[in-house]
């Protein structure tokens, strides 16, 4: 029997050392048994209805466990929507002054907690703490709790004690960044099915080891029948490549970070006196780390670039704290600095990048906005997108928000228009940043569809700028339909 922490999947995708396993021991309250008549049960996921003795005991127990209480289940994941909006518009209300970050002070969190509980009456709610330091928060509701996850502000699900029974939820955000309320949905695009994994143990100890009994699947019929809100998409496809964007350089920042934090922290646990390994020998994983970060810091006789690191030259210094760091998907990023407690080492990345056809992309970051608020998890997100052609000298760079998208930018386009810094278009004068403004309004109206009749992301459309001809018959579009919109 494993605990909890083994079996939840990673969560914050920040700091290895304050997130190297979602919540261990997740809290809950007590349950009482309360099935819905008539819910027929859904079969294991990934069975095809093999023979019995391709079945073991625990998969069989965990069938029968969750067709006796999908009932149960259903039933309550109405009102665990009502409290998700509860605790999503208390975190909204929670003052900002004293924030209750994973790595910061314990009295903020007790702050946080003390105001959440005000909020949550009539339910009792208690806090469970994980290796971050805040972990997740319980609302009990006589013999059944709803348990939720203060470090990346996601539902973590609903236990039921009195069977020994937790059912925890995948990807369930409290807030949404597409525009609609909370739901169970499988992500961000779709409301058809909600994927679940069923435990048996006693979630309400710190202690409590629960054992895995199965994935499982509620269908959107069953979900309309339990009155679980449907979910109506409210982002256009633009709005939501704009949000797409801003996740991606997030995911792009966090694996740099990853990557840059195991090569350091591990060339540091190399560089102990060699009688901490016992009998003098080194652990093979040194080796490998020693070849990621460069070989060792003394091999770093000049500083790379961005261009180097792309080109497969990337240094990386893990003394200084500066370099370049190549992840598996080829992503490049930055390191601005190595933060060290002990053995431990955090790496701040300051920018990546990856080539694409034609061109590179990049993201820029604030330095220090690696830290998760989670009272606000959005705060200090705001990210610099550059596009640009490896010939013409084409650049877009758009200020992209999560929650927002793209908010202001400038475009570079050389041309019989450009006067320089701006453009010069029917006799207005045209600034980079109003042409950058007039290229998210034709992004934004699908004016530039691809052969398939599907409107262009922001990254196509700025790189199809290298054919000359699709170039002038932009800039032709927008002299005719947005020209107006620029000041005389």
């Amino acid at each position: 029997m494993h605990s909890a922490n083994y079996f939840r999947k990673k969560r914050i995708k920040t700091y290895l050392n304050a997130v190297l396993a979602l919540p261990a021991r997740i809290a809950t309250g007590a349950i009482v048994m309360v099935c819905l008549a008539g819910c027929a049960g859904m079969p294991f996921a990934g069975r095809n209805g093999g023979a019995p003795d391709t079945r073991t005991t625990q998969d069989v127990a965990g069938e029968t466990a969750w067709r006796e209480h999908k009932g149960w289940l259903l039933a309550r994941l109405p009102e665990a929507v009502r409290l998700a909006q509860d605790v999503s518009s208390a975190l909204k209300e929670y003052p900002d002054k004293d924030p209750c970050s994973p790595n910061g002070p314990g009295a903020g969190c007790a702050k946080l907690m003390d105001f959440l509980t005000r909020k949550s009456v009539p339910y009792e709610l208690r806090r469970i703490t994980d290796g971050t330091g805040l972990g997740s928060v319980v609302l009990v509701d006589a013999d059944k709790a709803y348990i939720f996850r203060l470090t990346d502000r996601t539902f973590s699900g609903i236990a039921d004690i009195s069977h020994s029974l937790y059912f925890a939820a995948e990807d369930v955000p409290l807030l949404r960044t597409d525009g609609r309320s909370f739901a169970f949905v499988v992500d961000d695009r779709t409301d058809q099915t909600t994927v679940w994994t069923l435990y048996r143990g006693d979630a309400v100890r710190n202690d409590g080891a629960l054992l895995p009994l199965g994935e499982f699947t509620l269908a959107r019929a069953e979900l309309d029948a339990a009155g679980v809100p449907r979910q109506i998409d409210l982002l256009t496809p633009q709005e939501r490549g704009e949000r797409d964007l801003a996740k991606q350089g997030i995911v792009w920042r966090n694996r740099a970070q990853m990557k840059a934090t195991r090569i350091c922290s591990e060339n540091q646990e190399k560089q102990k006196p060699r009688s901490a390994f016992g009998f003098g020998g080194k652990r093979k994983h040194d080796h490998v780390a020693a070849q990621e970060g460069a070989a060792a810091d003394s091999t770093i006789t000049s500083a790379t670039t961005m261009t180097d690191a792309l080109a497969g030259k990337a240094r990386l210094n893990c003394s200084a704290g500066s370099g370049y760091v190549v992840t598996e998907d080829g992503v490049v990023g930055e390191v601005a600095g190595i933060a060290r407690n002990g053995v431990d080492a955090d790496a701040v990345i300051s920018s990546t990048a990856r080539e694409v056809p034609g061109g590179v992309i990049r993201y820029r970051y604030t330095v220090g906005q690696g830290s998760t608020d989670s009272v606000n998890p959005a705060a200090g997100k705001d990210m610099e997108l550059q596009v640009e052609t490896t010939k013409e000298g084409n650049r877009l760079t758009l200020v992209l928000r999560p929650e927002v998208g793209a908010i202001t930018g400038s475009l570079l386009l050389p041309g019989d228009w450009y006067v320089g810094p701006g453009y010069r278009i029917r006799g207005r004068d045209v600034s980079n940043t109003e042409l950058a403004a007039l290229f998210l309004r034709a992004y934004r109206d699908c004016a530039v569809k691809d052969d398939r009749g599907v409107c262009k992301g922001i990254p196509d459309l700025f790189m199809s700028f290298l054919n000359p001809q699709n170039e002038k018959e932009f800039m032709q579009y927008v002299a005719d339909h947005y020209l107006e919109l620029i000041r005389k």
